[in-house]
């Protein structure tokens, strides 16, 4: 197994399919498996169980209490079978098109890949509005001047990535919310960060979970960290 792509959902019946038939595009060639790390309460817990039936390299697991799309992943991660993997949202936000160049990125020695929207070349179109704008970029901030070690990278709070499952030896993983990356930059061992620019596209279904209990989970999870 080549690459892990573990994909988080909650609610997101109306984008697995595309979801899965646009992973399958870009990764042509590449033996892959995708788990998706599932806390939902509709009907998308059944459309991938029925896709994974059809399709073996989709795997299931579902959590009947979820607790955060970060707690999530990282109880996917020991399932996974590939030594490298790969993180994205299951929103359509992130294109699937952009994995074959983080997974080179890491065939050339990255030990971390960052899809950023802030690198040079990349645009955070997906953020409507400029209310989400001013957050995103104040959240950012407040990343950089708490957490020295997230200034490797341009998007230190991007939810798309490539990595290798070894930075997270001898690592445990606390996270609280949606921010998976901050925590692994902090507690992992990722010696080489490399930004790959991509464009957050607009949602393309379904309802932003971004929310007041998200931005308080945000700034109790930056404490941790720093602590």
């Amino acid at each position: 197994m080549q690459l892990s792509v573990i994909i988080p959902t909650f609610n997101e019946a109306d984008n697995i399919i595309p979801l899965v038939i646009a992973v399958d595009k870009a990764l042509s060639g590449i033996e892959y498996e995708i788990v998706f790390a599932d806390d939902s309460t509709d009907r998308t817990t059944e459309i991938i169980r029925h896709a994974s039936i059809a399709n073996s390299q989709i795997q299931l697991r579902h959590r009947q209490s979820g607790r955060g799309l970060a707690s999530a992943i990282v109880e996917a991660i020991p399932t996974t079978s590939a030594n490298v993997l790969a993180v994205l949202d299951g929103d359509l936000q992130h294109p699937p098109s952009i994995l074959p160049y983080l997974l080179d990125t890491i065939s050339r020695g990255a030990d971390l890949a960052v899809a950023s929207r802030y690198a040079p070349g990349g645009w955070d179109s997906g953020l409507a509005g400029f209310h989400r704008r001013v957050a995103s970029k104040a959240t950012r901030l407040a990343a950089y001047l708490l957490l020295p070690s997230s200034k490797v990278t341009t998007d230190p709070l991007s939810g798309y990535f490539v990595f290798k499952k070894s930075i997270l030896e001898h690592s445990t993983l606390r996270p609280l919310g949606y921010k998976i990356l901050l925590e692994i930059l902090v507690r992992g061992n990722a010696r080489k960060v490399v930004d790959v620019p991509f464009t957050f596209e607009r949602r393309v279904a379904e309802k932003s979970k971004a929310g007041l209990g998200e931005a308080w989970r945000y700034i109790r999870h930056l404490w941790h960290l720093r602590g």
